[in-house]
């Protein structure tokens, strides 16, 4: 067991060592900024803030907006301003000729080769990088941004804010999809409800309708007919036997049976 923890602890040691070798020699690959560029590149970038919050304190952002790099630095540089809150330029303790409100953190280049500058810049309230990118030839610029310092509980206080604003508006909207949904499920109960009581009602007004008319006459019995036809049988037998047999009682007989003969 003691053998297997001690091969396992040698390969992360030599993943580690692997790692920063592979760390260091990217690192030296990376072509050094001399010492006199690194001081004029500082002092450029220390300038482009003391001048965009001259342009911002001025009101003068839109009037750069031609120079889209320039204008997103100028709008970078205000937003933070508003928490960073006033920067004294002018304060030089040491004597140095730079200002106390700078602190001077790093030159590097990118792939490409142009000069990445970071000062940082103090405010009265908060704190904050100004990163600017030089092309390489110091032409112009590439990019300009300003990002502010937070505390690491400010930053949790924030991610946990964020959560919180996703997880309430994703609540919030599943809420009201619910509420819509249920909504519709009581307008077709309704309108379900609503056509049965119509049909309902319908129906019984039929019904009405069949009880209010009058009923058909009964039909006459068959008795009552059979005797009618019986007495006009037996006249027209009288009738026939007065004729024929004037001597015979006109009431000697008896009809005892009918009988109808369908005939072909």
């Amino acid at each position: 067991m003691r053998k297997k923890l001690t091969a396992i602890l040698l390969a992360f040691v030599c993943v580690l060592a692997l790692t920063a070798c592979g760390g260091s020699s990217k690192k030296s690959d990376e072509p050094a900024v001399e010492e006199g560029m690194k001081t004029m590149l500082f002092s450029q970038a220390e300038n482009d803030a003391q001048q965009m919050d001259a342009i911002v304190k001025a009101g003068q952002i839109e009037e750069q907006k031609s120079e889209s790099v320039i204008y997103a630095g100028l709008q970078g540089w205000e937003s933070a301003k508003e928490e960073m809150g006033e920067i004294d330029f002018t304060a030089d303790a040491d004597g140095n000729g730079v200002a106390d409100c700078f602190t001077e953190k790093s030159v590097t280049t990118d792939e490409d080769g142009n000069y990445i500058v970071t000062v940082g810049v103090a405010g009265q309230n908060r704190n904050a990088d100004l990163v600017v990118t030089y092309a390489k030839d110091l032409s112009g610029y590439v990019s300009i941004a300003t990002n502010v310092e937070y505390t690491f509980g400010e930053l949790i206080q924030q991610a946990g804010l964020n959560t919180l604003l996703g997880m309430g508006t994703t609540f919030a909207v599943l809420i009201l999809l619910s509420l819509i949904i249920a909504l519709f499920g009581r307008l077709l109960t309704s309108a379900g409800k609503k056509k049965v009581a119509e049909e309902d009602k319908k129906e019984q007004e039929a019904a009405a309708k069949r009880a209010a008319a009058p009923a058909p006459a009964p039909a006459a019995p068959a008795a009552s007919d059979d005797g009618q036809l019986v007495a006009v049988i037996a006249a027209a037998i009288a009738a026939y036997r007065a004729e024929a047999e004037p001597a015979a009682a006109p009431d000697d007989f008896v009809v005892r049976k009918i009988r109808r003969i369908r005939r072909k």
